[in-house]
């Protein structure tokens, strides 16, 4: 039995209260919802990278015609391994992980506590939690891997690298070759605080890949260097109290061992005259290859939620209440249980089995 549009219509309108009541019922439980709902703020920072003019690959192709003639370019400096579209990807690592779960961090109330007791607090457990305490794991582990080769996360490190992995992202334009780093957590100067860690993190990681080698090369020079000062010192010395002692003495066998005492000194020199020129070079050349980053915006604390959306929880509640209100008046209006009953008692019992 099917009612007409105006019957439909007039039926609503007479059990409108029923409809009005569904409806309070069905907002009341939105606004509960809504209000349960943990708010998530997100921060966001942008960041222009410097960017490499492409001169590595023509050096590179000169390097190999002018292998021939005996001219050297090895000095040339080579594309980064470490590209601009590459940076998102360290804040997807596991070591960005290790790194953020004992940062400290302080919520808008003013209460300070590490982020990995913010996010995955003690009081939270789940099935996936207790399996592992019977298998004898610490669940509330947050301690880094022992060894630097390779990395054992535990239960709560494996959760807190995926709530991560959702919560701190980081895109690069092509174009513009701007990145931007956004940050969502449950609290605005949290959400702050993450953005900042994970740019000061990007640009940090990035400075040291492109200054590692000029940086061991300086190192390294310093000790020679030291060594090669001490040698030349020793050399002056023995110089001086050898002319000391044999001011009056000209013999053929003190003019030699003079003669070996300054050739030490000078080859002394040379050698401490050269590494103190490649040591001043490999300080220019760790000035030269440390990266530059522009920070276009800083992250900011933010003032405005980005969910829940309460308004729209409540309509949409509100909307669903009123259908159901509706579908059930009009059931009960048309009795279809009774129609069905009647449909089958009027049917051949043939024909009930069939069905």
């Amino acid at each position: 039995m099917r009612l007409p549009g105006d019957v439909v219509v007039r039926t609503l309108w007479l059990e409108r209260y029923k409809l009005l009541l569904a409806m309070g019922l069905a907002i009341g439980i939105g606004v509960a919802i809504a209000l349960i709902l943990t708010p998530e703020f997100r921060s966001e920072a942008r960041l222009m990278p410097e960017m490499n003019n492409g001169s590595g690959d023509v050096l590179k192709r000169l390097a190999s015609m002018a292998g021939f003639s005996g001219v050297d370019f090895s000095d040339a400096d080579e594309l980064d391994a470490v590209r601009p579209d590459l940076y998102p990807h360290v804040l997807q690592s596991t070591p960005f992980v290790l790194y953020l779960i004992d940062q400290p961090v302080t919520t808008t109330a003013g209460q300070s506590q590490r982020l990995g007791q913010f996010l995955l607090p003690d009081t939270k457990w789940s099935f996936r939690k207790l399996m592992s305490l019977r298998k004898g794991d610490r669940a509330d582990s947050l301690g880094t891997s022992p060894s630097d080769k390779t990395v054992r996360l535990s239960v709560r490190q494996q959760a807190f690298a995926e709530e991560i992995s959702e919560r701190v992202r980081a895109k690069f334009d092509t174009r513009s070759g701007i990145i931007t780093i956004t940050a969502t957590m449950p609290d605005a100067n949290v959400a702050a605080t993450v953005a900042a860690l994970a740019m000061s993190y990007l640009t940090d990681y990035v400075t040291t890949y492109r200054t590692e080698k000029a940086r061991q090369d300086l190192t390294f020079y310093r000790k020679q260097l030291n060594a090669a000062q001490n040698r030349y010192k020793q050399a002056q010395l023995a110089v001086f109290q050898y002319n000391d002692h044999h001011k009056n003495i000209v013999m053929l066998a003190t003019t030699m061992d003079r003669h070996l005492m300054e050739a030490e000194l000078s080859i002394a020199q040379t050698v401490y005259t050269e590494l103190a020129r490649q040591f001043e070079q490999s300080k220019l050349r760790v000035q030269a290859r440390t990266p530059i980053f522009k920070v276009l915006e800083p992250p900011g604390v933010p003032l405005k939620r980005i969910s829940p959306r309460r308004t729209v929880i409540v309509v949409l509640f509100a909307v669903v209440g009123l259908v159901s209100g509706a579908l059930y008046v009009l059931v009960r209006k048309a009795d279809v249980a009774g129609q069905l009953q009647a449909m089958v008692a009027n049917t051949p019992p043939e024909k009930v089995l069939s069905l």
